[in-house]
């Protein structure tokens, strides 16, 4: 069996969130630097020799992460509770998910890219330097 995987790295966001994790200080909205590394895998197509050319990928993905960048991510069952105001832009990426964690933002990027794309989608999230998820979807 044959397997043809091809990728993009380093598609790079940034985005503020909060999270109920164990250390209480990530309960305060807080920012990160969140990096991204998909593969997908399909066969060879006999008209064009590419699984999928890498320059629809990262438009697709670009699509995608256009959606977080400089946002603040919060759950849709958390909107109705928040309340921002001041001399700034307060604009939000609401995820239909109870969190928005990392593995949950990732989680989201990866299911809406393999819909797009309709091929098996490997996601690699970086939540600032060393942090990360995979999620995979077949």
């Amino acid at each position: 069996m044959v397997k043809i995987i091809i990728g993009v790295e380093n598609i790079s966001f940034d985005a503020s969130h909060y999270t109920k994790g164990f250390d209480r200080e990530c309960l305060n909205l807080h920012g990160h630097t969140y990096r991204l590394s998909i593969e997908v895998r399909g066969d060879i197509d006999p008209d064009t020799g590419m699984v999928i050319d890498f320059s629809i990928l990262k438009k697709e993905i670009l699509s995608i992460v256009k959606e977080y960048d400089h946002k603040i991510i919060v759950s849709k069952r958390d909107l109705d509770k928040i309340s921002i105001k001041g001399p700034f832009n307060t604009e939000f990426k609401i995820i239909d998910y109870p969190y928005a964690t990392a593995e949950y933002i990732a989680l989201d990027i990866a299911r809406r890219l393999r819909e797009k794309i309709k091929l098996p989608v490997r996601l690699k999230l970086y939540e600032g330097l060393n942090n990360y998820v995979i999620v995979e979807i077949d």
